[in-house]
């Protein structure tokens, strides 16, 4: 499939599932309910959108940073201009699988740290090809370890004390940051078209 499909198709599955999640957090507002389906649909404090989308911003140009250190940013692929559209989707939907759907907010404890480090993991291996991983690879493993940091933070803007309502809210908020920092470092560095 053609990337610039890929992206249209990615924004649009999030615009679906945003639109969802918002109905459902629009009706817990006007009639102060539980939560349905949709998870974590209520409001954070503002600081916890604020340290959610600091800490994938700090993340971002971490990985911009080692990428030069190891001189391989000349790896990377071209993302056509539309790909912004999918890369904001994508982080829709993602946060609403993995912080969402497959992060019960009840968690605590070790139950909540093995969620961490496995949902992190498979967030990670999802965001690589790993039928051509080689870990000699350093853009690879790179990649790897950044996707992974990248998940374990996002957990973590859900599960925080500055969160108490375990809103998705942040996690969205986060997750879009750092795919509109990967956006602009690739556009700096003249790999959209």
């Amino acid at each position: 499939m053609e990337k610039s499909t890929e992206a249209l198709l990615a924004f649009a599955l999030g615009l679906c599932v945003l639109a969802a999640w918002y109905g459902e957090f629009r009706l817990r507002r006007l009639t102060g309910g539980a939560e349905g389906f949709w998870p974590g649909t209520t409001l954070a404090p503002a600081a916890a959108y604020l340290v959610a989308a600091a800490g994938a911003l700090l993340i971002t140009v971490g990985e911009a940073a080692v990428e030069i250190r190891f001189d391989v940013t000349a790896s990377q692929s071209q993302l056509p201009l539309i790909g912004l559209l999918g890369l904001i989707g994508a982080a829709v939907t993602e946060e609403a699988v993995f912080r969402g759907f497959a992060a019960p907010s009840h968690f605590t404890g070790r139950k909540l740290l093995f969620l961490i480090l496995g949902g992190s993991t498979v967030f990670a291996l999802i965001h690589i090809d790993l039928l051509n991983f080689n870990l000699r690879d350093e853009k690879q493993v790179i990649m790897l370890t950044f996707e992974f940091l990248t998940a374990v933070w996002l957990y973590l803007s859900r599960f925080n004390p500055l969160n108490p309502s375990r809103s998705l809210l942040p996690c969205f908020m986060g997750h879009i940051v750092r795919n509109l920092a990967v956006f602009g470092i690739k556009w700096a560095q003249g790999f959209v078209t």
